[in-house]
């Protein structure tokens, strides 16, 4: 089909698709119809190389299995290890991150909870006094 767009001509050749007819009846508006289906849409799947659960396997671009040799699982594991040797600093340094940020949590709770035990001490609540304290000793 020749078709022109801003005034460059081209040739348009759309894919043809085996179209069926089901045994499907339907109707709409009064008018019977049949349900038309494609008989097969082929979409193309990427090629990768996965592991699931340790075992190492790849997909064609149909989408089938295929085993992967010795060889490639190895170069596939020693990828991984290098990308995890790459990211080992940066997981040591969100640990420390984490740790500091817990510690400072629990300075600031414990400072929170000493200065409302002064203040329980100063009205002289020993009922409020003694759950701050039973909270204090939940925290060591």
């Amino acid at each position: 089909m020749k078709l022109t767009y801003r005034g460059v001509e081209y040739d348009h050749n759309p894919p043809m698709l085996e179209v069926s007819e089901s045994d499907i009846l339907c109707n709409y508006r009064g008018r019977t119809h049949r349900y038309t289906y494609v008989g097969h849409v082929p979409f193309p799947q990427s090629q990768t190389g996965l592991t699931y659960r340790g075992a190492a396997y790849k997909t064609d671009r149909y989408g089938q299995r295929q085993s992967v040799s010795a060889a490639e699982s190895n170069s596939v594991f020693s990828a991984f290890q290098r990308k995890l040797a790459q990211l080992t600093p940066l997981m040591d340094e969100r640990r420390q991150m984490l740790r500091h940020s817990a510690r400072s949590h629990s300075d600031s709770i414990q400072r929170s909870l000493e200065r409302r035990i002064a203040i329980a001490r100063e009205q002289g609540n020993s009922n409020l006094l003694q759950q701050l304290e039973d909270e204090m000793r939940q925290m060591a």
